[in-house]
C-alpha cells in the first residue's frame, strides 16, 4: 500500500501526561505475569501443572491471570510503543528515529543474551525499524487500521494451525515436572551462568523464529493501531462508559471460554498464551484499560493521584523494564535460588505486587530530584537526540 502523507496532531502536555499514566500502568502490570517467567522453567513459565500437586488456589489464580492479565498490558504497551513512534518522528524526525531503534535493538540483544531470555526490547525494536521503513507512520489513520487489520490477521494464522492441531492430532498434554527433573531445571538456571547463557542462546533462535512466523506481525498491527488511535484523537477522549464496559464484558466472555477450556484439558496445554482469539482478548481488554484511564479526567481527585503516581512510571518505563529483570533475576538466581520453581502463584503474586509498590515509590521520589531516568538518559545520549524548542521527557 503506498503510503499517503497526512500531519500528525501536534501533541500537547495533557495529551502526553495521559500517555505517560497509560504507559506506567502498562509497565507495572507486566511484572503480574513476568514474574512467572522469571521464576519458573522456560518451558513452564506461564503453566500452572509444573509440579505434581495443584492447589485449587493457584487454579483459581491461574483462571484470573487469563482473564483479565494474560498479555494485557503488553498489548497496551505496545499500542502505546506506535504512538511514541509517532511523536518521535514529529518532533526529531526519521533519521533521530532509526538511530534510537537502532540502539533500543542493542539494548534488547544485551539484555536477551545475558540477562533475561524473554526480553521485549529486541523484538519491538525490530519492529519499529520495518513499521518505519515501510512509512506506515505516513497513513492517515483510516488506512493504518485497514494495514493494521491485515497485519493482525496474519498473526492469527500460526495459533489458528496450532488450534487444529490440537483439535485433531490430540497431541499428549505438558506433564508436570517430576523431582529429577526439577532438580535439573533448578540447578540449570541457578547453577553455573555458561551453562545459563548455552541454554539461552538455543532458545533464543527459537523465539527469532516465532517473531519472524508470527509476533512481529502482531506487534506491527499494534503499533498501527496505536498510531491510528492517536491520529483520530482518541487518546484525548477514549470511549464512551457503555462501550469500555462492553470491551472489557465482551474480553472477560472470551477469555472465559479459554479458562473453561484449559480446565477440561487439565491445564496440559498453556491454552491462554496459544489461542487464536486470546490476541482479540487482550486487544479489547488493553483499550478498555486505556479507555478507563483517558476518562478518569472526569475525576479530577482521582486524576490527579493518577498523574501523581502512574505518569512518573510511565516517564521511566524503560528503566523499570531493565530493572524488573535485573531485581527478579538477581532475586531467583543470587539471593534465593531456593525460591526458583518452588514457589507459588499467590507468593509469586506477592512477589510481583511488591515490586510494583518499590517502583512506584521510586519513580516518584526519583523525579523529583531528576528531569528523566537513568536509562532513558543514557539512552538518548547514545542515539544522539537532536535539540528542539519543544522537547519533552516522556519518549
Amino acid at each position: 500500500m503506498q503510503a499517503t502523507s497526512q500531519p500528525l496532531m501536534n501533541s500537547n502536555p495533557a495529551r502526553v501526561g495521559q500517555l505517560d499514566i497509560i504507559r506506567g500502568f502498562a509497565i507495572l502490570g507486566i511484572i503480574l505475569m513476568n514474574v512467572f517467567a522469571f521464576a519458573n522453567p522456560p518451558d513452564f513459565s506461564h503453566s500452572v501443572i509444573w509440579q505434581p500437586a495443584i492447589s485449587s488456589l493457584d487454579i483459581g489464580l491461574y483462571n484470573l491471570q487469563t482473564v483479565l492479565f494474560s498479555g494485557r498490558f503488553l498489548t497496551l504497551f505496545n499500542l502505546l510503543f506506535g504512538v511514541s513512534l509517532l511523536l518521535i518522528v514529529e518532533k526529531y524526525g526519521e533519521n533521530y528515529l532509526q538511530r534510537r531503534l537502532s540502539w533500543l535493538a542493542v539494548f534488547g540483544l544485551l539484555h536477551i543474551s545475558f540477562i533475561w531470555l524473554g526480553d521485549i526490547l529486541l523484538w519491538y525494536a525490530l519492529t519499529g525499524l520495518l513499521v518505519l521503513k515501510q512509512g506506515y507512520h505516513k497513513l492517515d489513520s483510516p488506512a493504518l487500521w485497514r494495514k493494521g487489520v491485515m497485519l493482525f490477521s496474519i498473526s492469527l494464522i500460526m495459533p489458528v494451525i496450532y488450534s487444529v492441531y490440537l483439535l485433531l492430532a490430540t497431541p499428549p498434554p505438558l506433564q508436570p515436572l517430576d523431582a529429577e527433573m526439577l532438580l535439573a531445571e533448578q540447578m540449570l538456571w541457578t547453577g553455573p551462568y555458561l551453562a545459563q547463557l548455552t541454554e539461552t542462546l538455543w532458545l533464543n533462535l527459537f523465539m527469532l523464529l516465532g517473531f519472524v512466523m508470527a509476533l512481529y506481525w502482531l506487534m506491527a498491527a499494534l503499533m498501527l493501531f496505536g498510531m491510528a488511535l492517536y491520529k483520530s484523537g482518541w487518546f484525548s477522549q477514549g470511549y464512551s462508559r457503555h462501550i469500555t464496559i462492553l470491551l472489557f464484558l465482551t474480553a472477560l466472555v472470551i477469555s472465559g471460554s479459554t479458562a473453561v477450556l484449559d480446565h477440561v484439558t487439565g491445564y496440559g496445554y498453556d491454552l491462554a498464551v496459544s489461542l487464536p482469539w486470546e490476541q482479540i482478548s487482550a486487544l479489547l481488554m488493553a483499550l478498555a484499560f486505556a479507555s478507563t484511564l483517558i476518562n478518569a479526567r472526569q475525576q479530577p481527585a482521582l486524576y490527579q493521584g493518577l498523574q501523581r503516581w502512574l505518569a512518573p512510571c510511565g516517564r521511566m518505563a524503560f528503566t523499570l523494564y531493565l530493572s524488573q529483570s535485573l531485581l527478579m533475576v538477581l532475586l531467583f538466581k543470587v539471593l534465593k535460588p531456593d525460591w526458583f520453581a518452588s514457589l507459588d502463584r499467590a507468593a509469586l503474586l506477592g512477589i510481583a505486587i511488591a515490586t510494583i509498590i518499590l517502583q512506584l515509590l521510586f519513580c516518584r521520589w526519583y523525579l523529583q530530584h531528576f528531569n528523566q531516568g537513568p536509562l532513558e538518559w543514557i539512552w538518548r545520549r547514545l542515539s544522539k537526540k537532536p535539540v528542539t524548542i519543544a522537547a519533552d521527557s516522556s519518549h
